[in-house]
């Protein structure tokens, strides 16, 4: 009785095995699962048009082909991080992508060049995408890797930061209008965190200042008077 049921159980495993790998390969030769239909999902900054052709998907594409050349492919497109695709009968593959997002402008030859966080230029086109992010004198990984931190922390701060640049030494200046605030250049999170509180304080009693001072551990200088 018991080499029965082994016998039945190892039957029944193989003939699922077995349908797993020959159902879909049946499945692929009908024309009623041709690909007819590509969802681009989370695309904020990338042209849908630019990625469709980026893709190159052959005309008879089957859902059920696998989908590891396709994520390679569109994981290939300059400013892509991730993507997930998602199978939806009879013919629809939905693509939901991760966009690196722009955390500065600096000035090319040809107009204003979206940098990520590390200052590699993105082939984003800010008029139809619509964004706006501060400019940099340069291409500069320092003033970058900063800016991403506070997009992350504080965006209300990120939002209101009109240009950053080099200042004395190893500091970093962020013009937002007519006020400037100051960070180390090798400022962290927590330090992101202490200038949130300190601008929060400073909005919540109505107190106004011209200059915020982060570059001294554990202190937020407030001053009236731009140095």
């Amino acid at each position: 009785m018991i080499r029965r049921r082994l016998l039945l159980w190892g039957g029944l495993t193989a003939a699922a095995v077995l349908a797993v790998i020959v159902v879909p390969l049946g499945l692929r030769q009908l024309g009623f699962f041709r690909v007819r239909q590509i969802e681009l999902v989370g695309l904020h900054y990338l042209a849908p048009h630019d990625v469709l052709g980026r893709l190159a998907l052959e005309r008879a594409r089957n859902v059920f082909d696998p989908l590891a050349d396709l994520v390679a492919r569109a994981e290939s497109i300059p400013g892509v991080l991730k993507v997930d695709v998602d199978r939806r009968l009879p013919g629809t593959l939905r693509l939901t992508l991760t966009e690196e997002p722009p955390v500065a402008f600096a000035r090319g030859a040809d107009g204003l060049v979206p940098l990520d966080a590390t200052s590699r230029p993105l082939p984003y086109d800010p008029s139809r995408s619509g964004f706006d992010v501060p400019l940099v004198e340069r291409p500069d990984s320092g003033l970058t890797r900063v800016l991403d931190l506070i997009r992350q922390i504080d965006p209300p701060l990120f939002e209101e930061i009109v240009g950053v640049r080099r200042g004395r030494g190893e500091s970093v200046i962020l013009e937002l209008g007519d006020r400037r605030v100051w960070l180390e250049a090798t400022a962290g999170a927590h330090d992101i965190r202490e200038l949130e509180t300190v601008r929060r304080h400073l909005e919540r009693h109505g107190v106004p200042y011209r200059e915020l001072d982060a570059r001294f551990d554990g202190w937020v200088v407030v001053r009236r008077e731009r140095v």
